[in-house]
């Protein structure tokens, strides 16, 4: 059973940028920043304490270095946490690192193991940033990390003939699953609630977006656009592809539809039986060009029954952050309706080609 939930903790999907923009969707993002800051300047006072109003302050140069180097970084990389953008993933690994190597240094400069051994608990804080930003892996060096610093503490303690070894025991078995346990149980529950939720915005067939994932994304995805242009995409004479072939294939046929369609910087959702959606950030030009390339991309003679299929597109300027209030899902909404119109007005051509939304038709009903 250790050994399952071991398995099960190690191997857990993790996605930085999926945290990032989970928690700017929520609002949660600047609060963690503040914690962020403050948590780092907490640290820094706290060097600036055991260097100048202990009575057993540290003697050596190299430890006065140690302090002060740890009260500068915290102030500089407190006020990056208040004023630069948010960290990259290498930059936020970097930090991780930054938090542990400085807290075990810092320990190390006093010079009274036994005193500030159960600071160690300052590691299991760090681990707090570690749970829910980084993945197993990141954790388990953490942990590593933290494990070497408890032990380093204890046996300097052990070696000291003057020193309360029964003490030093009884901290140690305080600072295990303060350090330890707890952190790995609650990354592996964060993961998992993590991968659930992620689960229920995904379409189970084809692996990419439904509405519901098409929904939470949209309002980080608008954050600066100007253009937006929608598209709806239906393969063409499904039905018959099941008819002739069966479910499976028709099944099948949605997958590789779904590839086809996938390309970086816009969202894409399965949104009906063989319905897609497409959102981007492009001109009305720019999409219908990029839907005229879905038609090449979904379309193959190898294929045992080659696909086409029928898109309409609908654009409009977003208002952005001028227009306070405007709902990104409402919007979408609106335009996914007119390029739905369009769609289906590209079947009654024939299918396979692209018919971009009647413009003036939203003009004449907001007039």
């Amino acid at each position: 059973m250790h050994s399952i939930f071991l398995r099960t903790w190690w191997n857990q999907p993790h996605s930085y940028e999926s945290v990032v923009d989970y928690l700017r969707l929520h609002g949660a993002l600047a609060p963690y920043r503040l914690a962020a800051a403050l948590s780092t300047f907490s640290y820094g006072l706290g060097a600036a304490a055991l260097l100048l109003l202990t009575d057993a302050s540290p003697t050596s140069t190299l430890a006065e270095l140690v302090y002060v180097v740890a009260i500068v970084s915290a102030l500089v990389v407190g006020i990056a946490w208040l004023m630069a953008p948010w960290p990259s993933k290498r930059l936020s690994l970097s930090f991780a690192a930054y938090a542990d190597v400085g807290t075990t240094l810092g320990l190390l400069a006093y010079g009274s193991p036994q005193t500030v051994i159960l600071a160690c608990a300052l590691l299991a804080a760090n681990s707090v940033y570690i749970q829910l930003f980084h993945s197993p892996r990141v954790m388990a060096l953490h942990l590593l990390w933290a494990a070497a610093t408890v032990g380093l503490m204890f046996g300097l303690i052990l070696s000291q003939p003057d020193a309360d070894h029964g003490l030093a025991v009884a901290q140690l078995v305080m600072l295990v699953p303060i350090t330890f346990m707890g952190p790995t149980f609650f990354q592996y529950f964060l993961l998992k609630l993590q991968v659930q939720a992620q689960a229920a915005n995904l379409d189970p067939l084809t692996q990419i977006r439904n509405r519901r994932g098409l929904e939470e994304a949209l309002p980080v995805y608008f954050l600066g656009a100007g253009d937006i242009a929608v598209m709806v995409v239906d393969v063409d004479r499904f039905k018959s592809i099941n008819d002739r072939f069966g479910h499976h294939q028709g099944d099948a046929a949605l997958q590789l539809v779904a590839r086809r369609l996938e390309k970086d910087g816009v969202l894409l959702a399965r949104v009906g039986g063989e319905e897609f959606a497409v959102v981007t950030k492009l001109g009305v030009g720019e999409a219908h060009t990029l839907a005229e390339e879905f038609l090449g991309a979904v379309y193959s003679v190898g294929d045992l029954a080659p696909l086409t299929v029928s898109i309409g597109v609908a654009h409009c300027m977003y208002p952005s952050a001028r227009d306070i209030g405007v709902d990104a899902v409402e919007l979408t909404d609106r335009l996914l309706r007119e390029a739905d119109v369009a769609m289906y007005e590209a079947k009654k051509q024939g299918g396979n080609q692209v018919v971009v939304a009647d413009l003036s038709a939203r003009d004449d009903s907001t007039g």
